[in-house]
């Protein structure tokens, strides 16, 4: 579960020294989502088994999957970085975090040996809040009109 901890720590940091500093809170949130997309993108290619482990086994070629999900979150945290207010990365964002979710509930029923999942299904109880945060720090920085 150090794992949640981690990818807070990053959404929040930015906006922290933001505000300490007196900068632009919609750029340390777009910094903070690039850097939680960043981190998970490095963990497609570090732990690349055990991320396929997340997957049922009927889903063909997950290593391959892991690793081009890893790119795409990679290319993921470059554009929220270089476009943001961008209506598509942003409703792009928001898809796949849907998307990937039921991957989270798959490897807690299972217990997956991996990021937390091993405490069954009860670690969704913070991982679901989690994946919404990440969802709402979207909306709130990517689409939402001041």
């Amino acid at each position: 579960m150090t794992q949640i901890g981690f990818i807070m720590g990053l959404l929040v940091a930015p906006s922290l020294v933001v505000y300490v500093m007196g900068w632009n809170a919609n750029r340390a949130g777009h910094l903070g989502l690039a850097l939680v997309f960043g981190f998970t993108a490095l963990g497609h290619f570090i732990r690349t088994g055990a991320m396929a482990q997340m997957l049922p086994p009927s889903i063909p070629r997950r290593h391959d999957l892991i690793l081009a999900s890893g790119l795409f979150e990679g290319v993921l945290a470059a554009a929220i970085l270089a476009f943001q207010r961008s209506m598509p990365v942003g409703v792009i964002t928001i898809g796949f975090l849907i998307l990937v979710f039921p991957c989270n509930i798959y490897a807690a029923i299972r217990r997956v040996a991996f990021g937390g999942h091993s405490a069954g299904p009860s670690y969704l109880l913070v991982r679901a809040p989690l994946q919404l945060l990440l969802i709402l720090w979207t909306y709130w920085f990517m689409l939402r009109r001041p």
